[in-house]
């Protein structure tokens, strides 16, 4: 693949793309990462995406990792084993953060089960962030009104692409809360696209048959 379609000319530089794809899956009880959507297991899917974008795709293993890395064969994507997974998802970002070469000016973080979300989405992010490269750009939606018919505040959330100068922090990440830390420090330097479908995911057995009763909508 041609490294140019991948990088703007002048300061944009090259996008890596990170999908978390570590955790336990507790409150589903199965792995959502081998969740087949369109006949393929979500963690093919979202790394196939991710390859759209960019040939610098990691891929964060932590939970049964031989497992999930048997799904990648014949991807060329560079598989991450975050050891500590089980520290939550801020030790896979700065797991996948401390993979990146040198080279990488900017890193999306797409999780593993964001199923509604299509490579034109992730593509969008892309070209905003090429055309603000300083800006965090990340999805949005809205969250319609209050109990007072005020207006909600937006949703804010992955993927989002963090530009180098925020690496060091996103290295010293821990807990549950991922890079929400980041986001709410620079809540100044945030670009957000509305994409209601960024928040659509997998974590109950309820939302797994929301995914399983559009798999039987939308066979193909």
């Amino acid at each position: 693949m041609d490294q140019a379609v991948h990088q703007t000319t002048g300061k944009t530089g090259k996008l890596a793309v990170i999908v978390l794809a570590a955790g336990g899956s507790t409150r589903l009880g199965q792995p959502k990462q081998l969740v087949e959507l369109v006949g393929e297991p979500l963690i093919v899917r979202q790394c196939r995406h991710a390859l759209t974008l960019t040939e610098q795709v990691f891929c964060v293993l932590g939970c049964q990792a031989p497992l999930m890395a048997k799904q990648l064969t014949g991807l060329p994507v560079c598989q991450v084993n975050n050891e500590n997974w089980q520290q939550g998802m801020s030790s896979s970002i700065a797991a996948g953060v401390a993979a990146l070469p040198d080279d990488i000016d900017a890193a999306m973080i797409l999780l593993v089960d964001q199923w509604q979300l299509a490579s034109a989405e992730l593509q969008l992010l892309q070209q905003s962030w090429q055309k603000h490269p300083e800006a965090i750009v990340l999805a949005g939606a809205s969250a319609g009104t209050d109990a007072k018919g005020s207006e909600a505040e937006v949703k804010k959330g992955p993927p989002v692409i963090f530009p180098k100068c925020y690496f060091p922090e996103l290295l010293a990440l821990t807990g549950e809360q991922g890079a929400k830390p980041v986001l709410q420090k620079y809540h100044h330097r945030l670009n957000v696209l509305d994409l209601p479908r960024a928040f659509i995911d997998l974590d109950t057995p309820q939302q797994l048959q929301q995914l399983l009763a559009s798999r039987e909508n939308n066979p193909g």
